[in-house]
């Protein structure tokens, strides 16, 4: 019976699913390539970093609750791309600064809306989105879209074998983890999530703590932002296309509750990194591009469902 339970538990706990994947498709990669090769893993890990900053920062969102999501993630990080690649002409610093400021602005405009006019996330990040887009076409051909050589150089730089920004990204994820799960705001943002009215009537700032999940999500679309301009050889205007989609199924596959209120960050990075070796495997399969958005979406979907009947299962 004890043994049971505990069955039950492990497989309750949203890191397993994303482990469970991350394996599956490391056998098919090796399977498929004919060899064992510890690149495919330094590599994912590399890859996988811009999934990741976005994963967690849209699991931060929709913790806040209320069904809030971020759909202009992807319209922020190419903002923020244009802005680093043109201030990053005169100082690296600067232009990551630039490029994270970006960010917690467009964090901040989508918080605004969201909370003081009482409209909807999902809506508002939907119709924010496109007023980024517009920016970026303006400035798309009055910017540099050309980043510093000098970060550039650093993004494929490594320390003991493991990409500088992969540790970066390692650092930041540590430091959220804190900030989530042993900080008071980390308390505040679990029990705003589960039920506002009720986090309201505990003393909890509502409002200031919706505003703030914004204002980190946003930032880290804009470090994001620098850091894959640098890494792609400059900014374009569907930079952050590419890292939307598998930046959502990292922060779901990871555990967070679409209702809000509940989150695991170890979850969603694991997330990430199997969404970028599901891509790994599709490739070394040599399968049709047109193919490999159906198949992902069927391995999400797979996941998910496992995923969230085991967690039934367990409560």
């Amino acid at each position: 019976m004890a043994t049971n339970k505990k069955i039950k538990s492990i497989l309750g706990s949203p890191v397993v699913w994303p482990v469970v994947g991350c394996i599956i498709l490391m056998v098919l990669t090796y399977a498929v390539s004919g060899s064992f090769n510890a690149r495919i893993l330094t590599a994912g890990l590399k890859l996988c970093v811009f999934a990741m900053l976005l994963g967690m920062a849209q699991m931060i969102v929709v913790t806040s609750g209320n069904g809030a999501i971020d759909i202009s993630q992807k319209y922020i990080l190419t903002l923020a791309a244009y802005v680093s690649c043109e201030v990053m002409q005169t100082n690296i610093f600067a232009g990551i600064l630039a490029a994270v400021l970006v960010g917690v602005l467009c964090g901040l405009i989508n918080a605004c809306v969201n909370v003081f006019l009482n409209i909807h996330a999902m809506i508002t990040t939907m119709a924010t989105g496109y007023m980024y887009y517009t920016i970026i076409l303006l400035v798309s051909n009055k910017f540099s879209n050309s980043p510093n050589s000098a970060f550039v150089k650093w993004t494929n730089s490594s320390f003991l074998g493991i990409n500088a920004m992969t540790l970066t990204v390692i650092v930041i994820a540590v430091i959220l983890y804190f900030v989530l799960y042993k900080s008071k705001y980390g308390l505040n943002l679990h029990a705003v999530g589960q039920k506002r009215e009720a986090a309201r009537l505990a003393g909890i700032n509502v409002k200031k703590t919706v505003i703030i999940a914004f204002l980190i999500n946003g930032a880290l679309c804009g470090l994001a932002g620098a850091m894959n301009a640098a890494y792609c050889g400059g900014a374009n205007q569907d930079l952050g296309t590419t890292y939307f989609i598998p930046s959502i199924a990292a922060c779901f596959v990871g555990g967070t509750n679409a209702a809000g209120g509940k989150s695991n960050i170890i979850a969603v990075c694991v997330g990430a990194f199997m969404m970028t070796l599901m891509s790994t495997f599709l490739n070394a399969a040599k399968i049709p591009a047109s193919w490999q958005r159906l198949i992902q979406g069927i391995f999400i979907v797979l996941l998910l469902a496992v995923a969230t009947k085991s967690a039934k299962t367990k409560s």
